[in-house]
């Protein structure tokens, strides 16, 4: 073979293998830069289609016009609403709760349904509570006194052993019990004289964070509770002694953000049984249209529990 071929032949053999070379660094980065694509697109669609924002996982549902506590952190289906309060007379707490007041319902103490705010809750708001360990119980009286006072005393009874675990002592109007810290497990909730005055508790197991030092603590920091209020405003809103009440819905609206308190739910609902009685509602509850209120603050219990019996002393229920 001549010399001049050799080369020629060469050059061409190079030619080629360097065009392999380039196409098949070029097929590969197509290939790279599609995948990369692929994967880009995939991840971004995950975010999208899958949990809540940040926005909506820190949203505040509210149905309150009031001005809401901007530090006030209740994440979406954490507190039941007010609705299915009402319609199960249940409730059950999340852990981003340290506290739960007990509403003892005007007209608790009458053992016919129609002196009743409401045949759901009657007589607590709730009826059937759900709590994590830890959380503290308090019960607040708004039973009101006119014409006759009619104390509370609230016993808590371990379903199992039927032993009593706690007893609120005497309370009247306005007043509300000592918190008490309760072990996990079921018990029953009965006045001591008004014994149709029942419900339940239930403590389940809390999983709780440790410290450093291993302590174990509760992270919430909520205080919660239900209220009871006319839905609109009444005629006649003083009691038998002459007093003026001014609550209502949209009192309250007004009154809680001012005073520290969200109201995190509310519902609106009917109740007119009493046959004989005008409009079919007991004249002492002023109307048959009631609103739910399930309240929250982030103040310390003893606070909040001074603020709330005047709440409920402006209350119309009388």
């Amino acid at each position: 073979m001549k010399l001049s071929n050799f080369w020629h032949n060469k050059r061409q053999y190079d030619f080629k293998i360097s065009n392999r070379i380039f196409f098949s660094s070029f097929c590969e980065r197509i290939i790279l830069s599609t995948l990369l694509l692929l994967s880009a697109t995939l991840i971004v669609t995950c975010i999208l289609t899958t949990g809540p924002s940040i926005e909506q996982a820190n949203a505040v549902t509210t149905t309150s016009t009031g001005a809401i506590n901007p530090s006030l952190r209740v994440y979406n289906g954490t507190i039941p609403s007010a609705e299915s309060v009402y319609s199960s007379e249940g409730m059950s707490l999340p852990a981003s709760v340290s506290s739960f007041v007990i509403y003892i319902v005007d007209e608790a103490h009458e053992n016919t349904a129609w002196k009743h705010v409401s045949d759901h809750n009657p007589t607590y708001i709730p009826t059937n509570l759900v709590i994590p360990q830890g959380v503290t119980i308090s019960f607040l009286d708004a039973d009101a006194p006119w014409d006759t006072p009619h104390p509370h005393i609230i016993n808590i009874i371990d379903s199992n052993s039927g032993k009593l675990a706690y007893s609120t002592g005497r309370l009247d109007y306005t007043n509300s019990s000592e918190p008490v810290v309760l072990l996990t497990g079921k018990y029953n909730v009965i006045d001591t004289k008004y014994t149709w005055m029942k419900g339940s508790i239930t403590v389940t197991a809390n999983q709780q964070k440790q410290n450093s030092i291993g302590t174990r603590y509760n992270t919430g920091d909520l205080v919660v509770g239900g209220f009871y209020t006319p839905t609109n405003q009444v005629a006649n809103n003083k009691d038998n002694d002459g007093g003026v009440h001014p609550g209502w819905l949209g009192y309250y609206k007004a009154e809680f953000p001012k005073t520290g308190f969200t109201i995190l739910r509310q519902y609106n609902f009917r109740y007119a049984t009493c046959k004989y009685c005008p409009g079919g509602f007991w004249p002492d509850q002023k109307t048959a249209d009631h609103t739910l209120i399930i309240f929250s603050t982030q103040q310390p219990l003893s606070k909040a529990l001074n603020k709330l019996a005047k709440t409920v002393r402006n209350n119309v229920y009388i």
